[in-house]
């Protein structure tokens, strides 16, 4: 009987150490995919993150790995125009993870985001969303294959 429990904990406690672990995979994930794409507006580290087949929800718009490239490669023009030319534009970011799920192949991960834009050293906006992520494991490691984000309205 003392065999049988102790079985029991280990198995319980490999588990959660799994879970613990995957919800910190997912978590830095989130923070590199948002900081490395959207803030350093590179869109050529997308593969890195997405799987192959990624879609994102958001505000009723429908993106795929192909049309994110196009809204960065859209903010990078923007701000690199002329009369921007000799601004500097920070995205800063900074989440809230609210509950994640995982198994041995896939999992998902809830989250407030919020990006707090600065031009020239001054806070010019705050943009906020909730979201959720999900992941599949690949043969590179955890990818992220679709996310779903809702614009949060101030009143």
């Amino acid at each position: 009987m003392k065999t049988f429990v102790a079985v029991i904990f280990f198995i319980a406690g490999s588990f959660l150490c799994a879970q613990n672990n995957s919800e910190k995979d997912f978590r830095n994930l989130i923070e590199r995919f948002y900081q490395e794409v959207y803030s350093e507006t590179d869109s050529t580290r997308l593969e890195k993150f997405l799987t192959d087949d990624f879609i994102q929800f958001e505000d009723g718009k429908v993106f795929n790995q192909d049309s994110l490239r196009v809204v960065i490669k859209n903010l990078i023009q923007q701000f690199e125009s002329e009369q921007n030319n000799d601004r500097n534009l920070e995205r800063l970011n900074s989440f809230e993870f609210l509950k994640s799920n995982s198994d041995e192949n896939s999992g998902w991960i809830s989250y407030r985001n919020s990006a707090e834009f600065k031009l020239d050293g001054i806070r010019i906006a705050e943009i906020k969303w909730l979201g959720t992520a999900q992941f599949i494991r690949t043969s590179e490691g955890w990818k992220i294959a679709f996310i779903h984000n809702t614009l949060i309205r101030e009143n």
